[in-house]
């Protein structure tokens, strides 16, 4: 035990300075000297505490080697009707009166996340009840389409279910909401992210935009991100400031409590103020009325679905007189295009209760479209969104959807722009569609199917991390693909490994 510590230190400092590869050696080596390869787990309890404490260390330090954009929630993207929080400002006056407001709250079901109340929520909560009152209103009125959906994901997957107000911050509830950062959805998930827990973006879909299919990603990072910090305080500023921030600021300053972080000043304003909004979005949200706040919720979100073989215009699925494109569009958002995506095994498309059928009916009369396919551009000095747009003759509005990039975005020079092609038209189709009613499922399938994950065996010795190193992947992907809540293995296990690439 003690050589494993001390091989790990070496590895610590090595991760801290940005040499990962080194450390990843180093950390490899501190796995070998308490358990050598061939062995079995070890029998002294003692030993197998430390082994599993050893291993939890790694996987944070294995953390900082997160790109900065892994951040799902990253900085300077929460909901832009909500800046005002970054820096918070309230009177005295409505500070004391935010206090004696949660002081005299005795109504509503009890919060399932621990919270504090202090200055910096009470702050907050004065922001929430004046400033920003109308802001937070429409908030929740909003969340009443989506949170029945959440609470039930989150409940599956064993994460407590208040932490669906992230998602007020991060994004008022709207799934269109998009940062000049490239966030997307009601999660606000990045990109890389993004692709990390499974949600596809390509030229005709981007799964991020999906309510559903946001949530079950936005339930397992939040999952991961308590694994590494056994605190959802942190969890949560590392849900919007990144795994690695939060890691390093906790080696800088020894400290592992929110609170003592959030007063050292190694965590940016705006996170320093994220966790505190959540938990007076919480408060609120369990009382609304006792708050000030009348509110008329949305209806729950409810749909069917109907299985399209070939991609076909929404336009040509929509009539006056049964559903509109308003109606495809708003339940169907990680669609980029007017264009439904190719799949083999169909595209299953969201339409209002009891119109499947007429759905079906438009669907095998209306002709087969191309989906856009994209090419690369890397911008040149001086380049926009709208030269950019007017040079390959697209439509501005399918540049910035493809991209996930407002119209006036800055475009440093050397960035890749993802060009959207339109192949020439359409067939007439002469194959009908089947209806299919149920449930929205976790996870739709994409117009490109990722290759399939391989098996692997768990030998004795085998960790997590080190199969992670060994294929190239993360320790979070793999325990996301093989469902596991803990990192633990043992020797005969099969998991899936993702095939490189996805």
């Amino acid at each position: 035990m003690d050589r494993a510590t001390e091989i790990f230190q070496l590895g610590r400092e090595a991760a801290l300075s940005g040499d990962f590869a080194c450390a990843a050696d180093y950390f490899g080596r501190a796995i070998d000297a308490i358990r050598p390869v061939g062995e079995t787990s070890p029998g002294s309890p003692e030993i197998l505490a430390f082994s599993t404490d050893l291993f939890e260390s790694i996987l944070r330090y294995e953390a900082l080697a997160a790109p900065v954009d892994e951040a799902a929630g990253a900085e300077d993207h929460i909901a832009p009707e909500l800046r005002k929080i970054e820096t918070p400002v309230a009177s005295e006056e409505a500070i004391s009166a935010a206090a004696s407001a949660v002081a005299s709250d005795s109504g509503g079901e009890a919060p399932d996340i621990p919270i504090v109340v202090n200055e910096a929520v009470l702050k907050v909560m004065a922001v929430f009840q004046n400033d920003l009152h109308d802001v937070i209103g429409r908030g929740i009125a909003r969340s009443g389409r989506y949170l029945p959906m959440i609470h039930q994901i989150f409940e599956e997957e064993g994460i407590p279910k208040d932490l669906a107000q992230v998602a007020l911050v991060e994004s008022s509830f709207i799934p269109h909401a998009r940062s000049p950062r490239a966030a997307h959805g009601i999660w606000q998930f990045m990109p890389r992210t993004g692709r990390q827990y499974g949600l596809a973006s390509n030229a005709t879909i981007d799964e991020r935009s999906d309510p559903e299919k946001a949530t079950r990603a936005a339930a397992a990072h939040l999952k991961y991100l308590h694994l590494l910090f056994h605190d959802w305080y942190l969890a949560m500023a590392a849900y919007n400031a990144g795994e690695g921030k939060v890691l390093k600021a906790m080696a800088r300053t020894g400290f592992t409590d929110f609170w003592q972080l959030a007063a050292s000043g190694t965590l940016k304003p705006q996170t320093v103020s994220y966790v505190p909004a959540v938990l007076a979005a919480t408060l609120i949200m369990k009382n609304p009325a006792h708050y000030g706040f009348d509110i008329e919720y949305d209806q729950p979100l409810e749909y069917e679905t109907v299985l399209l073989k070939r991609p076909v215009r929404l336009k040509s699925l929509a009539s006056a007189d049964s559903v509109s494109l308003e109606d495809l569009q708003q339940l169907n958002p990680e669609l980029r295009t007017d264009v439904t995506p190719r799949d083999p095994d169909g595209y299953e498309l969201k339409v209002p209760v009891g119109m499947a059928q007429q759905v079906l009916a438009a669907y095998s009369a209306a002709p087969t479209a191309v989906p856009p396919s994209l090419r690369r551009h890397v911008t040149r000095r001086g380049e926009t969104l709208t030269s950019i747009a007017r040079r390959f003759h697209v439509s501005l509005a399918e540049l910035e959807a493809v991209n996930g990039l407002p119209a006036r975005s800055t475009l440093p020079r050397g960035q890749v722009v993802l060009i959207p092609t339109h192949p020439q038209p359409e067939r007439v189709a002469s194959k009908k569609g089947a209806a299919k009613k149920g449930p929205p499922k976790a996870a739709a399938r994409t117009d490109t199917a990722p290759a399939s994950p391989k098996t692997y065996r768990v030998r004795g010795g085998d960790t997590l991390y080190r199969i992670a190193l060994r294929n190239g992947t993360t320790v979070a992907l793999l325990m996301t693909l093989n469902s596991l809540g803990t990192p633990a293995i043992r020797p005969g296990d099969v998991i899936k490994i993702p095939a490189r690439g996805n």
